[in-house]
């Protein structure tokens, strides 16, 4: 074996080792701390305080008709609420469409005549709310009947300043998004529920949350993703910042590669810019679990594994045909015979596109990382084409 080799092999090994220890062995870590010293917030079912349910619009004609009937379903008293829709520059009907709602006295709205990114109309609806408690949702979120009281008896317990839904992925029927569907269950879902019961979660999600307006009074504008400074800007304040997996929201996904990647680099982007602006908080005791491990794990996770993987992925071929030329060549074939006999048919290439979803995250978090430095990303944020199914 020659020392260049030696190197490379070591290198080789020690990546995946890191990749293992990083992303497994967090998981299991965090499920043991959960259970062992684990809190559930003291909930309680008569706490019902007035509340203020923000919705901010750009170009949502065609689900705003049923984002306000769903809205008006919930299981709340109908007197302790009130609905906030801000409506920003729309190019399309949604003004039109909103505009009977608010004549009827079903909702407050609220216009902006230039689209200002979502931080800015979530300010404009936070001067105008009257709720202790502000509940955010996107017009092409589906909330459960009783997703919205889930959320607010947290607040019961004084510890809590935020409270995130269980955000369900509805499928399309392309498989990419069946496998995104998958991935964010598994994966990103259950861990932020142990990180809920161990302080707080490490992501947030906008299509249903809610918090404090003692808290979180004001969203700077130049952030990218106003849910995650939600999140960091209630856990600095001192607050636990955490996941209810029983209250329930649905959003149906992007279709093809392209949503995907659009979606993913901006997440990415606006990860690392809201790290950033909160990087006090990172390896401080005085944010217990969250400021020792949670947030510190969330962030590598976010950038070292995917460079971890891709020296995973260019030094494995490098090695196998180093060390075992013959099987390497065999591998070779065996993998561009497979890959041609999938493409040939319309389901193969479905199946090939699946197989190739880790590749496809490991772009949108390679971009996104790039997006930041560069500076490329900004408040606006792409619309990706859905399907509202439900």
């Amino acid at each position: 074996m020659t020392f260049i080799a030696t190197i490379l092999f070591n290198i080789w090994i020690t990546a995946i080792v890191l990749f293992i220890l990083l992303y497994a062995g967090y998981l299991l870590f965090l499920l043991v701390l959960a259970k062992i010293r684990g809190k559930k917030p003291c909930k309680s079912d008569k706490f019902l305080p007035f509340i203020s349910i923000l919705i901010p619009c750009y170009n949502v004609g065609s689900v705003i008709d049923q984002k306000i009937k769903n809205t008006l379903e919930i299981d709340y008293p109908r007197e302790k609420f009130e609905i906030i829709v801000v409506e920003s520059g729309s190019t399309d009907d949604s003004y039109a469409k909103l505009l009977k709602y608010a004549e009827r006295g079903e909702i407050k709205l609220l216009r902006q005549p230039k689209r200002m990114g979502k931080s800015s109309a979530i300010n404009v609806g936070l001067k105008e709310s009257k709720g202790e408690i502000i509940v955010l949702t996107d017009a092409d979120a589906k909330l459960e009947k009783n997703s919205i009281r889930k959320l607010v008896k947290n607040f019961a317990d004084p510890r809590v300043g935020a409270v995130v839904a269980n955000l369900i992925i509805i499928p399309g029927n392309s498989l990419v998004s069946k496998m995104n569907h998958l991935f964010y269950k598994f994966f990103r879902q259950k861990p932020r529920v142990w990180e809920s019961l161990l302080d707080s979660a490490s992501f947030w999600s906008g299509e249903l949350c809610a918090f404090r307006k003692s808290v979180v009074s004001f969203i700077e504008e130049d952030i990218i993703n106003d849910d995650r400074y939600i999140l960091l800007k209630t856990r600095s304040q001192g607050y636990r910042a955490i996941c209810d997996q029983d209250a329930y929201v649905y959003e149906s996904d992007a279709e093809n590669i392209r949503g995907q990647l659009v979606h993913k680099r901006r997440t990415v982007a606006g990860t690392i810019q809201g790290s950033v602006r909160f990087k006090h908080l990172l390896f401080n005791p005085k944010y217990g679990w969250f400021g020792m491990l949670i947030f510190p794990m969330h962030i590598i996770r976010i950038i070292a594994l995917p460079i971890i993987f891709l020296f995973i992925e260019v030094l494995t071929p490098l090695i196998v045909f180093v060390f075992f030329p013959i099987t390497g060549l065999y591998m070779v074939t065996a993998v561009l015979f497979v890959a041609a006999f999938l493409l040939i048919f319309k389901k193969g290439r479905s199946l090939f596109l699946s197989l190739s979803y880790s590749v496809i995250v490991q772009i949108a978090i390679l971009t996104g990382i790039c997006d930041y430095l560069t500076k490329k990303s900004n408040v606006l944020w792409v619309r990706v084409p859905k399907r509202w199914q439900l």
